[in-house]
């Protein structure tokens, strides 16, 4: 409350704490207690700060570096406006203290999401006392609600994504969810924002050039000639198996029903009809534009179609009636099949996802196995590590990756036979493989657990870092901060814990592996 304390006096005070820089750490204390909006009362925000200042710098100096801790609460707090509200709500509700100071000293990636959008104070609230992650029906209500009737979406889906993550994100830190109800509702939150892009989209090409309808001579579908053909977008990778992070692309695959015409409205204005390829073509870009474009309000998703059938140089949406035709009589590459093991239907009628779900499981599963595919894929793998950074948790020897591939060489394997095992989410289908007897009781739980295990180290390492971030961190503080997020006071505890699943991942991969390749 003194406005100009003698420096001994600072020095007196402040020096009982782990600051660095004692000065500075007086400077943004003092700032925490300024109020940056005018109308607001400094006097008032002070006595508010000053009430809490003991319990606040006892929690600060408990985190790996208060210097930055502090730092970011005065970057946070300040975008938050109206700070004396949040010194005041912490006199009352000590817990909620503490959540807000550990948010500022492990998670660089939520500060950002305040810092570079004003004014989320409301939202930070909601997310330090939610007792629950929202469902996949809530967010496509929510979204609905504030989409209908709105001509730029774009500030209107940022904002959703940016305050359904930062749930997600403060429940992950403070580990009140499993990661795989933290992974799905990243996916959920995901898939909400491409869904309403989709629905978009389609409103304003069907305005331009009609409705897609099924030709008349249709070779794949003549009982429906003339009939509206739809589009079906495909979730690959991370997506399709509901198992996103933080900064997940989205892997996307683009078909549509059948080949014909758009047809205008009758009665109505006239438009310019096209055909189906171009249509839906049009409307795929539309959607990867929207998605992935860096507006003032930021970017959504990245988004990769690499995986279609055509690959990247070709047309950007498929019939199906092509895509069956390449998988039957080309038979894809093993790879691309190794793919599919986690498609999943996101946008299309119910009618329209049965006959791409057909599709799919006939790519992927209605080749017959052969023993040397186990040695393909395995050899995959390996060229896939070869780049990987020493503590790469994801594609490192032993890692996440490890898994994936032999979850998807089992699928392959047996899938054909089996149609219970074709499930996108590696956890489910490792349950599903071990009640189908192709995995070991052990192995089946061991690889679980260390799943499970790395996925949440992946998802940690997003929440220290502001950008894409697989790899272990070699600075001292950024580690402690990975491990206190773990519950180790230790470092050295999560290496050591790190380094025991990925050693045994590779020798039971290995081991796994050498007998597919030995069997028929």
């Amino acid at each position: 409350l003194d406005p100009k304390p003698p420096e001994p006096r600072i020095l007196e005070v402040l020096g009982k704490y782990p600051f660095r820089d004692v000065k500075q750490a007086y400077r943004n204390l003092m700032s925490l207690g300024e109020e940056n909006i005018r109308f607001l009362s400094t006097r008032r925000c002070r006595h508010f700060l000053a009430a809490i200042a003991p319990k606040l710098l006892a929690a600060i100096a408990k985190t790996p570096d208060p210097d930055s801790t502090l730092v970011n609460l005065d970057q946070v707090s300040a975008s938050l406006g109206g700070k004396g509200v949040l010194w005041e709500l912490f006199s009352f509700n000590p817990p909620s203290l503490r959540l807000y100071v550990d948010l500022c000293a492990y998670s660089p990636f939520l500060c950002g999401l305040l810092t570079s959008n004003p004014g989320m104070s409301d939202e930070l609230m909601d997310s330090l006392v939610l007792d629950k992650l929202p469902t996949p029906e809530t967010l496509r209500g929510q979204l609905a609600d504030l989409c209908r009737g709105a001509e730029d979406l774009d500030p209107i889906l940022n904002s959703f994504k940016i305050d359904q993550q930062l749930c997600v994100g403060v429940r992950d830190m403070l580990g009140k969810e499993d990661i795989q109800a933290t992974t799905a509702a990243l996916s959920a939150i995901a898939e909400t924002c491409l869904v309403e892009i989709a629905r978009y989209q389609q409103d304003r090409l069907v305005a331009r050039f009609g409705r897609p309808c099924v030709a008349e001579d249709s070779p794949t579908h003549p009982h429906r000639a003339g009939e509206p053909c739809e589009m079906v977008i495909l979730a690959m990778g991370k997506l399709g198996g509901r198992e996103m992070n933080y900064h997940s692309d989205l892997d996307l695959v683009f078909l549509y029903e059948a080949e014909g015409n758009t047809v205008g409205p009758e009665p109505g204005p006239r438009v310019e009809t096209t055909t189906n390829q171009h249509f839906f073509s049009e409307l795929a870009q539309a959607i990867i534009k929207m998605t992935s474009r860096l507006s003032v309000y930021g970017r959504l998703y990245e988004v990769d179609a690499r995986l279609r059938p055509t690959g990247k140089s070709g047309a950007l949406t498929t019939s199906l009636g092509e895509f069956v035709r390449y998988f039957a009589h080309r038979g894809g590459q093993l790879w691309e099949r190794q793919a599919l093991c986690k498609a999943r239907v996101v946008f299309g009628s119910k009618r329209v996802a049965k006959a791409a779900v057909r599709a799919v499981n006939a790519a992927a599963f209605e080749h017959p196995w052969r023993a040397e595919d186990a040695d393909t894929i395995r050899q995959m793998r390996h060229r896939q590590e070869k780049s990987a950074a020493a503590g790469d948790v994801k594609r490192g020897p032993g890692g996440i990756v490890d898994i994936e591939f032999l979850v998807q060489m089992l699928q392959l394997k047996h899938g054909r036979g089996n149609a219970r095992l074709r499930m996108p989410n590696a956890l489910s289908a490792l349950a599903a493989l071990g009640e189908a007897g192709h995995l070991d009781g052990d192995d089946g739980w061991f690889f679980a657990e260390s799943y499970r295990f790395l996925r949440t180290l992946e998802s940690r390492l997003g929440l220290i870092s502001a950008t894409t971030q697989s790899r272990l961190p070699d600075d001292p503080t950024e580690l402690t901060r990975l491990a206190h997020l773990f519950g180790h006071d230790d470092p050295d505890a999560l290496l050591a814990e790190y380094r025991g699943y990925t050693q045994e991942n590779r020798r039971r991969f290995d081991r796994i592996f050498d007998r597919a390749a030995r069997e028929c």
